[in-house]
């Protein structure tokens, strides 16, 4: 929006030069008795140079108004053509207009997430809330990171993600979830606590390089802290001691044409207060449907399931299969 307001400045300022010079030669000038639309085009004629005709400056203190206005107005009408084609030729306005374009989407969205850094880990979480369909904003400080995500079609907002103003003009609000990515666990704790004033129900995650740096995230309200190298650690130990387990993970989350899903057991589903046999041979969730039951969550246990376990109300029910077979296991209204 700085360009859009530099040129707005420089617009604004060139028509209070042309109203002070209209009133002004028509008030000094009164000898002549002219009318205001006299006026201004003594003045137009005065700020572009380009001469006067039948009505002249006859006043001493016209003269002198007239030269002052030609100092002025003429410095004012050559800012704003400067503006304006340094707007047009470094393609400028389209980008400013293009940014109040992108704010006004962001204002129109509910229960959206907001991904805190646009970097290396932030891009990752962004083209994963894109193949889900999801609504996202970007918080990202860096404008040159900001124009390559730009260029992906995201949105941005640029600024401190720590900074309440920056949050708010993200959504905060109106959020329902929030992944923070920044490299420092104390801008992380900040970021967070920030946050959670703003939106108690926000729901968040983060990273975090300690398990000492972990406990104080959960200590203010966040709902999962991931730890970065204990994660990669597992994963590269994993790609050398069970390669076709870490191929087969890596292929079902980079293509998505398999997938990991949650689902939650409501009041009254199909599906509760069954064994997991009966959920799959009566109720037919893997031959109809395609999808397995890999886990069941109960609380804070994850329970291995076995085929004689019990699928209540308010379990979380993990479930795997394909997208479409995924999709279509809500339209049975298992769940």
């Amino acid at each position: 929006m700085e360009p859009v307001r530099h040129i707005l400045i420089a617009i604004c300022s060139l028509l209070v030069v042309i109203m002070v010079g209209t009133v002004g030669f028509w008030y000094i000038e009164a000898q002549q008795q002219l009318s205001l639309l006299d006026a201004l085009y003594m003045t137009i004629a005065t700020i572009t140079t380009v001469g006067y005709g039948d009505i002249v400056p006859e006043t001493p203190a016209g003269r002198v108004f007239a030269a002052g206005l030609m100092i002025s107005g003429v410095g004012v009408a050559l800012y704003v053509l400067v503006e304006i084609m340094g707007l047009i030729l470094e393609g400028r306005l389209s980008k400013a207009f293009g940014i109040a374009k992108e704010r006004r989407s962001v204002a129109k969205m509910k229960n959206h997430k907001i991904i805190c850094g646009g970097g290396r880990t932030g891009s990752v979480t962004a083209e994963e809330f894109r193949k889900e369909g999801l609504d996202f904003v970007i918080i990202e400080h860096d404008s040159a990171i900001a124009i390559e995500l730009r260029k992906k079609n995201l949105s941005v907002v640029e600024g401190d993600a720590t900074l309440d103003e920056t949050l708010i003009e993200a959504g905060v609000e109106r959020a329902s979830g929030l992944v923070s990515t920044l490299p420092s666990d104390s801008d992380n704790l900040f970021l967070c606590i920030a946050a959670k004033e703003l939106n108690k129900n926000l729901e968040i995650v983060t990273r975090a390089s300690s398990e000492e740096a972990a406990k104080r995230l959960y200590s203010v309200g966040v709902k999962k802290v991931i730890l970065m190298e204990k994660i990669g650690g597992r994963r590269l130990a994993r790609s050398l001691t069970k390669p076709a387990i870490a191929d087969f993970l890596e292929f079902a989350t980079k293509t998505g044409e398999i997938s990991l899903e949650s689902l939650t057991v409501g009041h009254g589903a199909k599906i509760a207060n069954k064994r997991v046999r009966d959920a799959c041979s009566i109720l037919g969730i893997k031959e109809k449907v395609g999808t397995t039951i890999v886990a069941i969550i109960r609380g804070e246990e994850v329970i291995n399931i076995g085929p004689d376990d019990e699928i209540r109300e308010g379990d979380t029910v993990v479930v795997i299969g394909k997208r479409e077979s995924l999709d279509n296991i809500r339209e049975q209204e298992f769940f």
